[in-house]
């Protein structure tokens, strides 16, 4: 029994990194559709689509949705909003490897969120994690000699802000309706308005290349319904700190994948940032109380 539990959560493990590996690719698939789709048709075509696959997979926990439910997943669907349309603009201007690595913020962002919150000063494990996650967002984004981030990662730092804001709100809400109903608003909120502003500002693309069909297939059913249903059917076999370490692997995919289909290459001092922020999302979950 216990080598059985043991397969289960090294299992699970397995299969979320392959979650994370799905999320860290995304970001240059993302990248490389931009050149064929505005960025508010692409996330409302995405989100859209990733609803109905989500409803086709789990049509009986959609279907109990309630009133007080739609109103908790519009909430938590508008920082959902925040997040994934400042990502998707930020990437038109900065590098795949940097807005997974900037996105990665959000991890120390809770914490200071959850003491704002209480009304009370960080202890010195966040206060640390928080310097060494700013400094490595100076390294990895601010070119020497110039103390301004880039326009590109400033965007994607504020969607690091709008996906905070949304773990925080999550972890308010959530438990309180089904979890599969909860979500399935949030990501038909997203779809819905990112298309309605898509049709009314942006061009309506001619023609869509195998990489911006790809990049749409990949994030709404791998990246978002399949790898939501995953999630919530393997957190049974780990803990939500072991399954937050396996997931800081994401930016770390990111990068990769930013080098082998972008060329994307980081200096010195831009790997000094990133691993600062990748240890401060580490030390963020480790030493988290709760």
């Amino acid at each position: 029994m216990i080598a059985n539990k043991t397969f289960k959560r090294t299992e699970a493990e397995f299969l979320m990194m392959l979650v994370a590996l799905i999320w860290g690719v995304t970001f240059v698939l993302v990248k490389n559709a931009l050149a064929d789709i505005g960025p508010f048709l692409f996330l409302g075509i995405r989100f859209v689509l990733a609803f109905l696959v989500l409803a086709i997979f789990s049509f009986k926990n959609i279907i109990k949705v309630e009133v007080s439910t739609v109103a908790a997943g519009c909430l938590l669907g508008f920082f959902l909003f925040i997040g994934y349309v400042f990502q998707t603009v930020g990437l038109q201007y900065t590098t795949s490897s940097n807005a997974g690595f900037i996105t990665g913020v959000s991890v120390v962002l809770v914490p200071i969120m959850f003491y704002i919150k209480k009304r009370t000063w960080p202890d010195w494990q966040t206060t640390l994690t928080v310097v060494m996650a700013a400094t490595g967002l100076f390294l990895l984004s601010v070119p020497a000699g110039k103390f301004a981030l880039g326009y590109g990662d400033l965007l994607v730092l504020v969607c690091a802000f709008g996906f905070a804001l949304h773990i925080v709100f999550v972890s308010k809400y959530s438990w309180r309706h089904n979890a599969v109903a909860i979500t399935g608003v949030q990501i038909l909120f997203v779809g819905l308005l990112c298309l309605v502003i898509g049709l009314a500002a942006e061009p309506i693309p001619q023609h869509m290349g195998s990489d911006t069909i790809l990049a749409i297939i990949v994030t709404s059913v791998f990246a978002t319904s399949l790898a939501f249903l995953l999630q919530n059917y393997l957190q049974r076999f780990s803990t939500p700190t072991r399954f937050a370490v396996v997931l800081t692997t994401e930016p770390v995919f990111a990068a990769l994948a930013g080098f082998v289909w972008a060329n994307e290459i980081l200096t010195v001092r831009a790997y000094t940032g990133a691993a600062l922020i990748l240890l401060a999302m580490l030390l963020s979950i480790l030493l988290r109380k709760n």
